[in-house]
């Protein structure tokens, strides 16, 4: 072994020695790498080798005087915490330098696929105190000391070659979505401590009215895990450039914070007091069009007991990707029904307690009505008029036509602040624009509740659900009246 090593040794010497006397070598950055090194067998009992395996071999050979160079930010670097993120981040930077001169087109190339949380060696300083949380090293290959209390290797990579998983017994490796890697299995003598989900939301307490100002959601979430499903689904959609990315609830935080109000009161009122999580019926909550995700983190981070139904045809690029993530994250709480909403929600055998339709579907409010019982509440997402045509009160839209046959009732509507809209978003088609959003919250009155109603026909369909008890109307605190709009006249369209 050791002379193998050697002769591998004199075979790198020469290669260098002979690219580095070439006069090209001034223009050539030289990146050398190595793995993590063994990890099965006896090695890692050995110090010197855990800590070789927290530390895989990196060198970057650099022509001083290259323009794309600071040989003082370089150099500095060399001490800090540095991953193969940054020296991805890196040589884009280097292949991009040819196209500054089309600075909208040079972002846009660069930008794309490049981690948000990784730095350019050339020409960022790495900060000081950067942990292998902020570089998103996963725990099994930090380097740091003090945030982690093992520091042999446990990956078995050893048995590699074994393929015959089950015969060996050998565990399998999982996908954590949270930090985009394979999670270490488990091995004889050593405790891993399972990672507790918080939770700010009790199951039994007064619900208190919404304060109106959008920075107090933490006031009913953790708005920490919230974001942190956020970034997690931002993480996967920078992956996929050039592909349609809807919009999200984040867009619109007025009609966020009121959502999240509304379900943690309805499960409160569900819940007897002093139950426990495991005894608790479901809350369960079905919008039609899962986008990327983030709506559907937002409810399933409202309650412990919320499961989440999303109806979707998943066919965009991402969006299988990040309910996997979702699913990482919250378990069998979040399910999906793949397919056309116009269809599927139909076919759908159980019921909604809550409702969200954000689908492109003409019919999704009014099937989600007709899967629910009296009581319900309804919401839409994504309108920039309350009398648009399809889905609130435009002629023959969906809420007009429900309102009208008496489906619905106990309507309220919002108008959020104007905000600028990202170019990159689906709804945007293409150019930056400034949105207005409206949104309405109603009941279900119970009485379409087994056959949905015609929308282009207005025809009430006759109902085999008897209507339920009335619950009491919402009053005007039960809301911000400063974000109140007037519900349109139906009569009037």
């Amino acid at each position: 072994m050791p002379l193998s090593s050697e002769n591998y040794d004199t075979t790198v010497f020469r290669f260098l020695s002979n690219i580095m006397a070439r006069n090209d070598s001034r223009d050539t950055f030289i990146i050398l790498r190595s793995d993590h090194g063994l990890q099965g067998g006896p090695h890692p009992i050995d110090y010197a080798t855990q800590i070789e395996h927290m530390h895989p071999f990196t060198a970057v050979i650099a022509p001083a005087k290259h323009p794309s160079l600071s040989i003082d930010t370089f150099a500095l670097n060399q001490n800090r915490l540095a991953t193969g993120f940054d020296i991805y981040h890196s040589m884009r930077y280097l292949m991009s330098a040819s196209l500054n001169e089309d600075k909208d087109k040079s972002k846009l190339l660069f930008d794309s696929g490049i981690p948000r949380w990784s730095y350019n060696l050339l020409r960022q300083s790495i900060p000081l105190y950067r942990d292998c949380n902020k570089a998103k090293i996963p725990m099994q290959f930090c380097p740091c000391i003090d945030e982690r209390s093992d520091m042999a290797p446990g990956f078995y990579v050893g048995h590699s070659e074994q393929f015959e998983l089950r015969k060996y017994n050998l565990p399998l490796l999982d996908y954590d979505w949270n930090i985009q890697q394979f999670v270490a299995p488990t091995l004889p003598g050593r405790f891993v401590p399972k990672k507790q989900i918080k939770y700010d939301v009790a199951l039994n307490r007064n619900v208190p009215s919404p304060v109106c100002n959008t920075s107090f959601l933490d006031h009913y979430i953790d708005t920490g895990m919230l974001e942190e499903s956020w970034q997690l689904i931002n993480n996967i959609t920078t992956i996929y450039p050039g592909s349609d990315v809807s919009g999200g609830i984040f867009l619109y935080p007025r009609q966020a914070m009121l959502l999240v109000y509304l379900v943690q009161r309805e499960v409160a009122s569900k819940v007897p007091i002093g139950s426990r999580l495991e005894t608790v019926k479901p809350f369960r909550v079905c919008e039609t069009g899962f986008g990327s995700g983030h709506s559907a983190a937002l409810f399933l981070s409202s309650a412990p007991n919320i499961e989440l139904v999303s109806f979707d045809k998943f066919d965009r690029p991402y969006q299988s990707a990040t309910f996997s993530a979702l699913r990482s994250v919250y378990g069998k709480r979040l399910t999906r029904v793949v397919g056309d909403s116009c269809n599927t929600v139909k076919q759908y055998k159980k019921t909604c307690d809550f409702l969200h339709g954000s689908s492109l579907c003409k019919t999704d409010n009014i099937d989600l009505i007709a899967k629910s019982p009296a009581g319900a509440t309804l919401t839409s997402t994504a309108m920039s008029s309350l009398t648009d045509k399809s889905v609130y009160f435009g002629k023959g839209a969906q809420w007009a036509t429900m309102q009208k046959n008496g489906c619905i009732e106990d309507i309220v509507c919002f108008g959020e602040e104007k905000r600028k809209l990202s170019a990159d978003l689906y709804l945007a088609n293409g150019r930056e624009q400034t949105i207005s959003h409206q949104f309405c919250f109603a009941r279900n009155t119970g009485n379409c509740g087994s056959e949905r109603i015609v929308a282009s026909k207005g025809q009430k369909v006759a109902s085999k659900v008897q209507r339920q008890s009335k619950r009491r109307q919402w009053r005007t605190d039960d809301f911000c009246n400063s974000w109140m709009l007037k519900t349109p006249n139906i009569e009037a369209n």
